[in-house]
């Protein structure tokens, strides 16, 4: 009836079956389903971990470039402050002359 030669031109396809029970699969399935769930959040703590983390690096660099900024605040002069300055003085001179 079958041949080994026969067996041998089957397609290469060939996988074996399993039969197992109702209750097996369902526990097959329930394991599969928890081995996931504790993949998923096993990756959910890794990733808030990580964001804590970039949290607080960008929270010291911004603290860190504010003072820097604060240091260079007297060098760096303000053109329209500058210009606010000059036109109240101007003001305050031409008041003196009407006044006058």
């Amino acid at each position: 009836m079958y041949s080994v030669t026969r067996f041998s031109l089957a397609p290469s396809f060939y996988c074996p079956v399993y039969v197992i029970s109702d209750s097996e699969m369902t526990k097959l399935k329930a394991q599969q389903h928890q081995d996931e769930l504790d993949s998923v959040v096993d990756q959910r703590k890794r990733l808030e971990d990580a964001y804590e983390k970039q949290r607080k690096h960008f929270l010291e660099r911004e603290k860190s470039i504010k003072s820097e900024l604060k240091a260079f605040a007297p060098f760096v002069s303000n053109p329209v402050k500058e210009t606010v300055e000059k036109a109240v003085e101007a003001i305050k001179d031409t008041a003196k002359k009407v006044v006058a």
